[in-house]
């Protein structure tokens, strides 16, 4: 048995993702990490392998040092009692139930925070409060 079950690392991950946004953006990254998941892709097939895997998730990146990455250490002392946490136990429920919200994509970015280079080669899928979600143009995910 795993000491910390996947689904928890997926929940960590949504409380530094998208933690002050809406429910549905939860859902929707939940989606993309779980889809990362089953794809593979910068994962080794695990939800940890997934989230932890080098600068995919911002708020595992150990690289910076800066208060606002801070956070992956408040995640790991999170207390599932909290309305919020509640909340990205239930999103995750849910995308792991099969939602489909993004539209099968893997990839997002914040426009407002970031605009990343690879998203040129990616057509977007779907857009999620100010999130936006893309899947690569040369590979689609059903």
């Amino acid at each position: 048995m795993r000491l910390i079950p996947d689904w928890i690392w997926g929940v960590m991950t949504l409380m530094q993702e998208v933690q002050g946004e809406s429910f549905n953006s939860k859902v929707a990254v939940a989606e993309v990490i779980l889809r990362r998941t089953r794809m593979k892709y910068s994962s080794d097939g695990t939800v940890a392998g997934t989230v932890l895997w080098p600068l995919q998730f911002s708020g595992w990146n150990a690289q910076d040092a800066t208060p606002k990455y801070r956070e992956r250490i408040e995640c790991a002392k999170i207390d599932d009692q909290e309305p919020v946490v509640q909340e990205c136990i239930k999103a995750w429920k849910m995308a792991d139930q099969g939602s489909n919200l993004t539209n099968g994509a893997y990839l997002y970015f914040n426009p407002k925070i970031c605009s990343p280079s690879w998203a040129s080669k990616c057509i977007e899928v779907a857009r999620i409060d100010d999130h936006v979600f893309m899947v690569e143009k040369r590979r689609k995910e059903a």
